[in-house]
């Protein structure tokens, strides 16, 4: 097979998402929406490390995406100078013959080039996956043939909500939580940049730049000062959240919770919880069947509220010498 490899062009989107699906859509199902917010409108995917192959009748067989941290006028830094391999495909009759390695080895080259000492499989700002989908079982041990370790695992939750199932009532002494809305806009960016200064700040004030009103956020507040938050998103979020990225596998509405956060003053009064059920409750009154919560190592405070583990995800890393 005659290999033909170029940089990778938002002409090649529908082949791309076709491609995806066909290989690994029975998990990760891929809509065109998300492919184009994660990876053609984030500013970070780093052009010269992303790649597609196809052959000479100009059928994908291939591609990598991946980034480094461009948003230089950002008050934070995510990934603290490291890149991001966002995504590797490639045809399954087509593998064995080094078409995977060798985009990889490309984007590897590119990053390296560039300054990246150090890259991660997933986990990238508009991540589809925070690590390697153990789904994907060939994926782990390839990765780490070509030399990425693995770093511990994390988790997708899931929990129905069923017709005659009773969330119970939320307790906040001494504090009371609300959906925000546009004029909390302000006190909730002061709440993250304070609490939360790296990836949920970022993703904060991503919320409200892409055009974000504020119901998807419960603030939890002492007076007039938010001291802690859940997101609640749902098909009509502005942005495809994480945790309703895979939405497609489901029949009936889907939401998700998360992420959650307390500041540190205020923690161990159980108000992490309690937010997870004002969460709950309000993704019920939507109209919402079942829920996720994506990227977490608490499985057992989750568990207390009826979530099980639904997905698994290696988180993986690569030093590039």
């Amino acid at each position: 097979m005659i290999v033909n490899v170029i940089p990778l062009e938002a002409a090649w989107i529908s082949q791309i998402c076709e491609l995806w699906n066909r290989e690994i859509g029975n998990w990760f199902p891929l809509r065109e929406a998300l492919l184009r917010q994660n990876s053609f409108q984030d500013r970070n995917v780093y052009y010269p490390a992303s790649w597609l192959a196809h052959d000479n009748d100009g059928t994908l067989i291939g591609f990598v995406i991946a980034k480094k941290w461009q948003e230089q006028e950002r008050e934070m830094q995510l990934g603290e100078g490291a890149g991001w391999i966002q995504a590797i495909v490639v045809r399954s009759e087509a593998r064995g013959q080094g078409i995977a390695s060798r985009l990889l080895s490309l984007a590897e080259e590119a990053l390296q080039k560039a300054g990246v000492g150090l890259v991660y499989m997933g986990r990238d700002p508009w991540h589809y996956f925070p690590g390697v989908p153990k789904a994907l079982s060939y994926s782990r041990e390839w990765c780490e043939h070509k030399g990425y370790e693995q770093l511990y695992e994390v988790f997708d939750l899931y929990a129905s909500l069923e017709a005659d199932k009773t969330i119970d009532a939320p307790h906040f002494e001494g504090a009371y939580v609300r959906l925000l809305e546009l004029e909390d806009q302000a006190e909730m960016l002061c709440f993250f940049r304070r609490c939360f200064p790296g990836r949920w700040y970022y993703e904060a004030l991503s919320y409200w730049e892409r055009g974000g009103k504020g119901r998807e956020f419960l603030g939890l507040f002492v007076g007039q000062e938010m001291i802690g938050f859940c997101r609640v998103n749902d098909e009509h979020a502005p942005l495809i959240a994480q945790n309703t990225y895979w939405a497609p596998l489901f029949a009936e509405p889907l939401g998700g919770i998360g992420p959650l956060g307390v500041d540190d003053r205020y923690r161990g009064r159980g108000y992490g919880l309690a937010l997870v059920q004002a969460g709950m409750m309000e993704l019920d009154a939507r109209g919402m069947k079942h829920l996720i919560i994506d990227w977490t190592e608490l499985v057992d405070f989750y568990a207390k509220l009826g979530f099980q583990t639904w997905k698994c995800y290696d988180l993986m890393k690569k030093e590039l010498s």
